[in-house]
């Protein structure tokens, strides 16, 4: 860590950064929607455990030489570009409901984690629409159509309402222009 610490200050002229430890298995990740009403009143929550496979879903991908089995076989960091399994996942959406609840959330938020032994581990908090926000929408969880009806609207929303769970893949689409 002192070696780091050295390069960043001395060779690369950074003065001010911020270490982030390694939490829970690769296998445990979930991106997490939780919506409240600019009003701070609770609407619903959406997650995705995501699948870290391929290189569109991968930054990095190393050979856990830790020591740490809890880690599993590889320390994987995503690229970003989420994909996987969408549903409720109870223990996960209410942990962020009641971490975006403590943070005075108005409006949507996207809550990255780890479930590590049943808890949620946060490595990022996002206060705005995410990148799954179209997959939410197609699963039936659309947030900026949900607070356009309730804001600019005035239509009643009904919270934890139904959504439909399942897999959703991304990819990338060749297509032919002709010019």
């Amino acid at each position: 860590m002192l070696a780091l610490y050295d390069y960043l200050i001395q060779a690369a002229g950074i003065e001010n950064f911020i270490i982030q430890e390694y939490v829970g298995r690769s296998d445990e990740e979930y991106t997490v929607g939780v919506l409240y009403d600019l009003d701070g009143r609770y609407i619903n929550a959406i997650a995705m455990r995501r699948m870290l496979s391929g290189q569109l879903n991968i930054r990095t991908k190393v050979p856990n030489r830790t020591g740490n089995a809890e880690y599993g076989d590889h320390l994987v960091i995503s690229s970003g570009v989420s994909q996987g399994y969408v549903g409720r996942f109870p223990v996960i959406t209410e942990q962020c409901r009641m971490i975006a609840k403590a943070i005075g959330v108005a409006g949507a938020v996207n809550i990255q984690c780890r479930l590590v032994d049943g808890i949620v581990k946060v490595f990022e908090i996002n206060p705005r629409f995410s990148g799954t926000t179209s997959i939410r929408a197609m699963m039936g969880y659309n947030e900026p159509d949900l607070l356009i009806r309730r804001h600019i609207l005035n239509e009643p929303i009904t919270t934890n309402f139904e959504y439909e769970e399942g897999l959703v893949l991304r990819g990338l689409v060749e297509q032919r222009i002709d010019v």
